[in-house]
């Protein structure tokens, strides 16, 4: 996969890290105490977003070591202990309304379902009865990052930075920690947003005539996973009631991301401003240095 293009100091900074060009300590990033504001800086996100995805395997050009550099894994953690502490101050209120302060792990369904009513769900009644099919698959781009384009170029340079927040948000709460309260807390919440979406996402799909997931790729169904995911969070709990706070805060982090994501769809279909940003080259440039990855397809002189 090719580096995407830098979107401010911090992520040029990452990739000069990465190509070998600078070793030096990761610059501050914007305050925590403004979290409103990390979750739509595109610099800040795509910085995070590029020193989690070198745990999967790297960027083309990049020496297969690198991840394991101190300088590389030094802005990691910076940059992953200053989201954690924005997400911890963006979803203190959400936590306290559901009942945080007085949590019980054997109530952690209730205080689940009383998070998940603060969601956010005009998007999908939109989904359902209003969206096209372009805006349907502005839907899915924004909410996978995972899918890669033909030329092998991520569609992070696209997304908007809510987007790539909300998918950073995913692997910092689970980063070293797969069975941890938070990795627990954000995994039930995120069933919880599958509950309420699928069906109301199938509709649309229906109405507009376009294909759903085959049954034959659903291992789970979203009220299966569900399930599964409330009891392991209630077992999790039981052996470790002192991270009931910890799970809550994940499980809100997912909800008011999702929240923050569909409210940007919504504001740019209705004001019919472009959800993905335009292809742009793939040109790494930072301080100290030039170097230029192009992309197969452009190789080849295709277009």
């Amino acid at each position: 996969m090719l580096l995407p293009t830098a979107r401010g100091p911090l992520s040029a900074g990452i990739i000069a890290v990465l190509l070998g060009v600078d070793q030096g300590r990761p610059p501050s990033p914007p305050a925590a105490a403004e979290p409103d504001r990390l979750v739509t800086d595109a610099d800040f996100q795509l910085a995070l977003w590029i020193s989690l995805e070198m745990l999967d395997g790297g960027f083309d050009g990049v020496a297969p070591d690198r991840p394991e550099q101190p300088g590389v894994l030094n802005w990691q953690t910076v940059l992953s202990e200053h989201w954690m502490a924005a997400l911890r101050a963006m979803t203190a209120s959400a936590v306290r309304e559901a009942g945080g302060d007085t949590a019980s792990p054997a109530r952690v369904g209730d205080h689940l379902i009383s998070l998940m009513r603060a969601g956010h769900t005009a998007l999908y009644s939109f989904i359902e009865n209003r969206a096209t099919a372009a805006q349907i698959r502005e839907l899915v781009t924004a909410k996978s990052l995972f899918a890669r384009q033909a030329d092998r170029h991520t569609v992070v340079e696209r997304v908007p930075a809510v987007a790539i927040a909300a998918h950073n948000t995913m692997r910092v709460l689970g980063l070293g920690h797969a069975e941890s309260a938070t990795a627990a807390g954000h995994q039930a919440a995120s069933a919880a947003i599958s509950l309420l979406s699928d069906r109301r996402l199938a509709r649309g799909l229906q109405r507009l005539g376009l294909p759903s997931r085959p049954p034959e790729q659903v291992q789970e169904t979203a009220e299966q996973r569900w399930s599964r995911l409330l009891t392991v969070c209630r077992e999790h709990l039981s052996a470790n009631p002192a991270r009931t706070q910890d799970l809550l805060h994940a499980a809100a982090a997912a909800v008011e991301l999702e929240a923050r994501l569909c409210a940007h769809l919504l504001r740019c279909w209705t004001q019919a401003a472009p959800v993905l940003e335009p292809q742009r080259p793939v040109a790494v440039t930072v301080i100290g240095g030039d170097r230029v990855l192009t992309p197969p397809s452009a190789r080849l002189g295709t277009p």
